[in-house]
């Protein structure tokens, strides 16, 4: 029986120790991930862009007060119905706590305001693009901004929701620095491209206009990049990893697990109302509340590109 006991006790020690090891290892890897330094290409855009040469004349002399109020209205409607910033730095962007669970980490993401505890005060456009289209801080360090969701906005969708983000009012709100827990120490060692910075291409260009907001697949396929950040990049969705209390995540290709049997009109409604076809309600993680706020013209774009993508399983992992 001592023997027994003796057996299980170093067959514990043994494995507490392991488990040491490996969250040492988890901890120092995914440190020295966020540590890394990069380049990333030089981009530079003016904020706001100037009006055409039509719309110039127009506004005479007013020209650069009516170019800002066109990029903070263009802004406003990027920010609050497609890329649903607030969802993550909080409706007054004065930063807001995302996670905060044993064992996973603590993570709040920053202000973005120009009051106390904000850190874009003296960003330049190069620094806006680091942060929102590379995954990078403007330290030159590796950051966790979702960046895949973002990184095909063109310079003038980017520079008008600076001119948006930068006419809002000031908060001052100091935000915690993150704390990584073993779970998300893992997840970073063990899958680099967890930090979105890794996963792109930090010296391609960025197109300077987007494509024309029309019902077209190109201007769908352009939208749907901000999908693809719950969705996987095959839009197949499933389980998400890193967060426990994600739902899974539903399937938006043309399958039979996911919109096969949707028409158009389903999909509007789904993105209005927030009910499926059935009837039932569309659990409220799936932003629907601001996805509704988009244009007939950039739903109808959306659903005619996820009709055209290949149709895929739901969970589907895709190609590496």
């Amino acid at each position: 029986m001592r023997t027994l006991i003796r057996i299980l006790g170093f067959t514990v020690l043994a494995v507490v120790l392991l488990a040491l090891v490996a969250w040492g290892w988890a901890a120092q890897t995914a440190h020295a991930r966020y540590a890394k330094r990069w380049t990333a290409h030089d981009a530079s855009f003016p904020i706001p862009f100037p009006l055409d040469s039509a719309a110039a004349a127009a506004a005479a002399g007013g020209a650069d007060t009516v170019a800002l109020a066109r990029a903070v209205a263009s802004g406003r409607h990027l920010v609050e119905s497609r890329l649903i910033c607030n969802s993550c730095h909080g409706d007054d962007f004065g930063g807001k706590v995302l996670i905060d669970v044993p064992f996973v980490g603590y993570y709040a993401a920053p202000n973005l305001t120009l009051g106390r505890g904000g850190v874009t005060a003296g960003f330049s456009a190069h620094d806006w693009d680091l942060a929102v289209r590379h995954g990078i801080k403007h330290t030159g360090t590796t950051s966790a901004m979702p960046s895949n969701e973002f990184v095909l906005l063109s310079d003038h969708e980017l520079s008008d929701v600076v001119a948006y983000v930068r006419s809002l009012p000031p908060v001052d709100r100091a935000i915690q620095p993150p704390h990584f827990g073993p779970v998300f120490s893992f997840l970073v060692a063990t899958d680099p491209k967890a930090l979105p910075a890794f996963a792109i291409d930090q010296q391609a260009a960025h197109a300077v206009e987007p494509p024309a907001e029309a019902v077209t697949l190109d201007f769908g396929r352009h939208l749907a990049t901000g999908c693809r950040g719950c969705h996987q990049e095959n839009l197949s969705g499933g389980k998400m990893a890193g967060d426990p209390n994600m739902p899974v995540v539903a399937n938006i290709t043309p399958h039979d697990t996911g919109i096969a049997k949707w028409t158009q009109a389903d999909f509007i409604r789904a993105m209005r109302e927030g009910r499926r076809p059935d009837g039932t309600a569309i659990n409220e993680a799936m932003p629907w509340k601001s996805f509704r706020k988009m244009s007939d013209t950039e739903l109808k774009a959306l659903w005619d590109y996820l009709r055209s993508v290949p149709p895929v399983p739901k969970g589907t992992k895709p190609a590496a």
